[in-house]
């Protein structure tokens, strides 16, 4: 195992293209001899951050290929044939098999980006350099920390799942750009929006917690009134829509925030529902490039993913079992969404009018619902 200092690295003043441009400060890991001959010409990367409180031990796996860490942050020590400590600006060359684990340092830890060099055909599920936590004593529980970075290392997965599904093919071909993929599409998300409304509404009525209930007030002060913005984005001649999927999946996100724990309830809104828009939303800012309305969302979604990973993180022990299952149903549920979302933009099915008795969120404005209309909407 070998560490390199990026200070050690030639840095990149300038670049030539029709004219000089000044860069800040920009190094070329193939500009180190050492690091040029361990990086492959050619292969698949696995990426993944780590982050690890002071003292706290990760056992890693026995992998049969190289590997990187890049310390972006703190320091700590490495552990294998030649333990040493670690610091923000070293790369650690990692042969196979060469690093046994990873202990955070005082006083802040250790964050890593871990790198993995997979081989032809591999799966992107292959474990990382630090995915499997140091065992602890007989009967012991692992601690929260460990035990949140497992939770959240397993909601990626589902996120890179989702990335492969067919609305984000249907994101990234050219068909989304054709007017009519982008009217249905619109309508569809503008159903998820409406109900998305709801689903936070319900989480403040329910939440009793008081951390988690400041932080569901903050999270709907800062999403109130979207699903209105993407409303009179779409303009005045678009009528509200209602599709049974969309609704279906929407009422069991409304039905859990009163069902269940602050803990899943976290799970579901901050991991689930805004880790799956965090992606859509980058997704679509190239496809709906007049609007800022998808870079704004997507922004506070990130910054809403972290409100839930800090929550999480403030409560003493973790009792991962039915998280687990709650991320693993709330993925289902959003996978459902979306790929009603996909089947309405394909033009393969269209959502039903709402009739009149209903305002433009979907609220009753009579004392009964009057039979649904089953008319294609008219977007």
């Amino acid at each position: 195992m070998r560490v390199i200092n990026t200070a050690d690295i030639p840095a990149i003043e300038h670049l030539k293209t029709d004219e000089r441009t000044l860069l800040g400060l920009f190094k070329d890991f193939r500009e180190h001899a050492e690091l040029s001959a361990f990086l492959p010409e050619a292969c698949r990367l696995s990426l993944r951050w780590v982050r690890l409180s002071p003292d706290q031990p990760l056992r890693t796996r026995e992998l049969p290929t190289r590997g990187m860490l890049v310390v972006t942050d703190g320091r700590g020590e490495v552990i294998g044939e030649s333990p040493r400590e670690i610091q923000a600006g070293d790369v650690v060359l990692v042969p196979p098999g060469g690093l046994r684990g990873l202990v955070g340092g005082a006083p802040d830890g250790l964050s890593a980006i871990s790198i993995h060099f997979e081989g032809e055909g591999a799966r992107w599920d292959t474990p990382c350099l630090c995915a499997k936590p140091a065992p602890e004593g007989p009967g012991e529980l692992p601690p929260s920390g460990a035990a949140l970075d497992r939770l959240v290392e397993e909601n990626e997965a589902h996120a890179r799942e989702f990335a492969r599904s067919p609305l984000m093919q249907l994101l990234r071909s050219e068909r989304a750009r054709g007017d009519d993929v982008k009217r249905r599409m619109l309508g569809a998300l503008q159903i998820w929006s409406d109900a998305f409304q709801k689903v936070l509404c319900a989480r403040v009525v329910f939440e009793s917690h008081p951390a988690a209930s400041a932080i569901a007030e903050r999270h709907l002060a800062d999403e109130v009134g979207h699903n209105r913005r993407l409303a009179r984005m779409r303009g005045p001649s678009s009528s509200p829509s209602w599709d049974r999927g969309i609704a279906a999946a929407s009422s069991w996100f409304i039905e859990r925030m009163g069902a269940t724990s602050t803990e899943e309830r976290t799970v579901l809104v901050h991991f689930v529902i805004e880790r799956c828009a965090d992606i859509l939303l980058t997704a679509a800012q190239a496809v709906f490039p007049d609007t800022d309305y998808f870079s704004l969302h997507a922004q506070v979604d990130a910054d809403h993913f972290r409100l839930g990973y800090e929550l999480l993180k403030s409560f003493p022990a973790l009792d991962v079992a039915p998280l687990r299952g709650a991320l693993t149903e709330g993925w289902q549920m959003m996978n459902m969404i979306c790929q009603r979302i996909n089947d309405i933009a394909e033009g393969g099915d269209a959502p039903m009018d709402l009739p009149r008795a209903y305002g433009p969120t979907g609220d009753l404005g009579g004392d009964s619902p009057p039979e649904l209309s089953m008319a294609p909407a008219a977007e």
